[in-house]
């Protein structure tokens, strides 16, 4: 690279990353109140951590592609 700045790429996107509500939010295009909804109806894996949400990627994909 001369000078400049490396191309810029996107994100991996990894199944064993972990998303806050905010990303999850994003991702499935859903409104918060749904997607904590969910959450807290166990409907969607994911973990509390202290009074946050995390969610791992790989494990809603597998949700929502009925495998979890």
């Amino acid at each position: 690279m001369a000078g400049g700045l490396p191309p810029h790429r996107p994100p991996r996107l990894d199944d064993d990353d972990v998303l806050t509500v905010d990303e999850l939010v994003s991702w499935l295009r859903l409104s918060e109140s749904t997607v904590l909804r969910l959450l807290s109806e166990r409907a969607i894996p994911a973990r509390k951590v202290g009074h946050q949400w995390r969610i791992r990627r790989g494990r809603v994909r597998d949700w929502l592609d009925g495998r979890e």
